[in-house]
């Protein structure tokens, strides 16, 4: 049945909606937030580091390959093995604060804007030049953002088109510690100043008037680092970073939780698809990134959790059934930070759902991989859903028998290089009952989950 469902040609997969219900119980591969972090900061710290379940998403692997060329020795164990716990175990060996080495060429940050905008804060820090540069689409996101708050901390760094995108340029040294309020809530820029603060003189204060995803000090107090975080009277939070604390970094040994970002998708479809249920094992459920769940909980879907650790991350497991009945809603903005990769599938989800669902507020989506509010709107018009393009988000008017037409359907649909994109329609594909949509570039779907078809095969064959 697998075959029938979904068909490959080089980089298209045509998808034809499941005609049955499933089962199942999942896993899915390590947190790309945190795998970024760990391999970061375990770099950085005083001694060898061990990571089990790291993702080897193309993101990821770009940023192991990165700390290889600025010197850091890191192994891949157990090559031989196929068990998914044994692949994805590595070796960080550890070269302090300023062990790092000047690179001898440009370094690629490939797809990754977690990466190209969090290690411009640790080269900043650095004494030595580097070149940070991605691919076509990494190269048109904006870098200002990151600039701005690190030339107040002193340094030298430039980019592409009046400093807005990469290639970006760092001539690292000699950094202040700064008071910052983030413009706008974003875990990145907030990383990219903490991990600058670690090279600064000085305490560093950032402000967010709406806490973000906490990986980076989660990560950091785990290897006994002294960062304090107090939260303001107004929602927001603010992160005190100490400047070159003469204690180091403890190495760690970490087995990393699952993706939330990745089970979005198969949560997504345990609700949608009739009399079926999955449970999602091992996931991060990190309050800081499950506003999916508050929103799905809003609308009525049948959703539970189970925590079984607390630290570093809190983490355990996800069960979904199939909800006949969620409704439309109109999201409060103060999810909108904690759920902000979600966006795409949550489209999907309310394509199906009962009545209007209003998101705005969101209008970082406009610069991810994609512009992925005018990628949605194009998409899901394309297969009949009622949505318009707002400003900061969109409306949907939810139909729960939807179909599409048959006269005139456009089934080819467009990724536009953007990963989130692409599985999210893959998973309305499976849903549509009545239609085959032609997706194209879907390699893209490489640099976040490479597993993600050998997944969703392991639930619908």
């Amino acid at each position: 049945m697998t075959q029938d469902l979904l068909k490959f040609n080089n980089d298209k997969v045509l998808v034809e909606g499941l005609s049955k219900e499933f089962s199942a119980e999942i896993e899915v591969p390590g947190d790309k937030s945190i795998s970024h972090r760990a391999v970061m900061l375990g770099s950085i710290a005083d001694g060898n580091s061990s990571i089990y379940n790291l993702s080897v998403s193309g993101d990821n692997l770009a940023t192991v390959a990165a700390f290889r060329k600025l010197g850091v020795n890191i192994k891949k164990q157990n090559k031989k093995e196929k068990s998914a716990s044994s692949k994805k175990d590595f070796i960080i060996e550890g070269v302090g604060f300023y062990g790092l080495k000047e690179p001898k060429s440009v370094i690629n940050t490939s797809n990754s804007g977690t990466l190209t905008r969090l290690i411009a804060g640790m080269l900043a820090g650095n004494d030595f030049f580097s070149v940070l540069s991605g691919d076509k689409y990494l190269n048109s996101r904006p870098m200002r953002r990151i600039i701005e708050p690190l030339r107040l901390m002193g340094a030298k760094i430039s980019g592409r088109d009046g400093d807005a995108y990469p290639p970006l340029a760092v001539s690292g040294g000699g950094l202040q510690s700064i008071f910052y309020e983030v413009p706008v809530p974003s875990a990145q820029v907030k990383s990219c100043i903490m991990l600058a603060a670690l090279y600064a003189e000085g305490d560093t204060v950032i402000y967010e008037s709406k806490a973000t995803r906490d990986h980076t000090e989660n990560l950091l107090k785990f290897q006994g680092y002294p960062v304090i975080v107090e939260d303001s009277s107004s929602g927001g939070s603010f992160i005190t970073v100490k400047g070159r604390y003469a204690g180091g970094l403890n190495p760690f040994d970490f087995r990393i939780p699952g993706d939330f970002s990745s089970a979005a998708f198969f949560i997504a479809l345990g609700i949608l698809n009739k009399n079926s249920e999955i449970t999602i094992k091992n996931i991060i459920i990190n309050e800081k990134r499950t506003g999916l769940l508050k929103a799905l909980k809003m609308m009525g879907a049948d959703v539970d959790t189970v925590i079984k650790s607390t630290s570093p991350e809190t983490a355990g497991d996800i069960r979904v059934k199939y909800s006949d009945s969620i409704k439309g809603i109109t999201l409060p903005p103060e999810i909108v930070p904690d759920m902000i990769d979600e966006f795409p599938v949550f489209a999907v989800i309310a394509s199906f759902a009962e009545g209007k669902t209003t998101v705005t507020g969101a209008n970082e989506l406009r610069v991810k991989e994609s512009d992925r509010i005018k990628s949605m709107v194009y998409n899901l018009n394309a297969i009949g859903v009622d949505i318009k393009e707002l400003e900061d988000g969109f409306e949907i008017n939810g139909n729960p028998d939807l179909k599409c037409a048959e006269k005139g359907l456009p089934k080819k649909l467009n990724s536009f290089g953007d990963h989130r994109i692409a599985m999210s329609m893959v998973i309305a594909g499976l849903i549509l009952k009545n239609a085959k949509l032609e997706i194209k570039d879907i390699n893209c779907i490489n640099t976040s989950f490479p597993e993600f078809f050998d997944t969703l095969n392991s639930i619908i064959k």
